[in-house]
């Protein structure tokens, strides 16, 4: 077997995962190449492809200490990084140059890849995300800033900026599991999370609040345009509903978070 087709051929398969599947269909492909098939471990081959763009991500860590971490501890990591090279590989795309462009690449990923019914990989995607929402809105954000607008309209909006995550654990508890030293991750409870990263015009990073599915909702729908009467017939209407409504939004607006119309500041 010549030396110098069998490193680019292993060259090959590192950079372009899609090849693998080529070859392990088509073992003929390799003869053509002049490498003898049964001498290439592609299975071997394709985990370090993973591991390749393991490392290519591991500016990540900084802002992602848990997420990492998790995929050590759970021994997920060069498998799930193995299944997004191919991934990128099929589809021909490019590594994003930029931490927060890049982290958003990989959740994009994610998104289809998490199992829900493997619990290491259901809290891999809630850690993740409560990670990448705290970069995104401290050392990743990218916007200009504009000057601070906390004029009263004629419709509920936000102050700051805002991001919504509904989870199925909260990723404090795992991080209190995950640097202990035997990690259990059967012990982290498994119970609906509904969190507010906001990050206020003054502040330079993100507050998190712990919502109910109300407060929660109501978050989600304020966009500057649905008045107080709009936001009451999205929960059903009538004299609960706009009461509802009305503490929500004078809470939030105590927290600095929402900044209400005259009418209902006052009351």
């Amino acid at each position: 077997m010549n030396l110098h087709r069998l490193h680019a051929v292993l060259a090959a398969g590192v950079e372009q995962p899609q090849l693998l599947e080529q070859w392990d269909r088509q073992p003929g492909l390799l003869s053509q190449l002049g490498v003898d098939p049964s001498g290439l471990d592609l299975a071997a081959l394709r985990k370090f492809a993973g591991l390749t763009v393991k490392v290519r991500h591991n500016p990540l860590r900084e802002q992602m200490p848990l997420s990492f971490r998790l995929m050590s501890i759970a021994s997920i990591e060069i498998d799930m990084f193995a299944d997004y090279a191919m991934f990128r590989s099929k589809r021909q795309l490019r590594y994003a140059t930029s931490a927060a462009a890049r982290a958003g690449d990989l959740l994009d990923f994610l998104a289809d890849w998490i199992d829900p019914a493997k619990r290491e990989q259901l809290l891999l995607w809630d850690v993740i995300r409560y990670e990448d929402a705290i970069a995104r809105l401290g050392p990743w954000l990218e916007q200009t800033p504009e000057a601070v607008d906390n004029s009263v309209t004629a419709c509920p909006r936000l102050r700051g900026t805002v991001l919504l995550h509904e989870l199925q654990s909260d990723p404090r508890a795992l991080a209190d599991m995950l640097y202990t030293s035997a990690p259990d991750l059967s012990r982290v409870p498994l119970q609906p999370q509904h969190l507010c990263f906001w990050r206020a015009p003054e502040s330079d990073q993100a507050a998190v609040l712990t919502l109910d599915e109300l407060g929660f909702y109501l978050l989600s729908m304020l966009d500057g345009q649905r008045s107080v009467s709009a936001l009451t017939q999205c929960l059903g209407g009538g004299r609960d509903a706009r009461n509802a409504v009305s503490r929500g939004l004078r809470a939030f607006s105590k927290l600095g978070i929402v900044i209400l119309p005259d009418r209902i500041r006052r009351h």
